[in-house]
């Protein structure tokens, strides 16, 4: 089932200096690269108190359309095999 463009859009909730967060923003540009219809964003928790709140012990975390695909460390084949899932 192809995917609308506006569907094909990955979520990276983030801050400023945790580890993880760069890592896993690494890691997708490296993942992406196989999925160049894919794009994600990156955000910041800390510019929003719900997410910060929702999230705070939690980042990195992965969603897609609302969904939670990761918390913590992201694992290649993970993503690599949540977005085949999609194609």
């Amino acid at each position: 089932m192809m995917q609308s463009k506006e569907n094909m859009h990955l979520t990276l909730y983030s801050r400023p200096g945790c580890t993880l967060c760069e890592e896993a923003a690494i890691l997708l540009d490296f993942v992406l690269d196989e999925f160049p219809e894919w794009t994600f964003e990156e955000i910041n928790i800390e510019e929003d108190a719900a997410l910060s709140l929702k999230y705070l012990y939690e980042i990195p975390v992965l969603v897609h359309q609302e969904a939670v695909w990761s918390y913590g460390k992201l694992e290649t084949e993970t993503v690599r095999n949540r977005l085949l899932e999609k194609r």
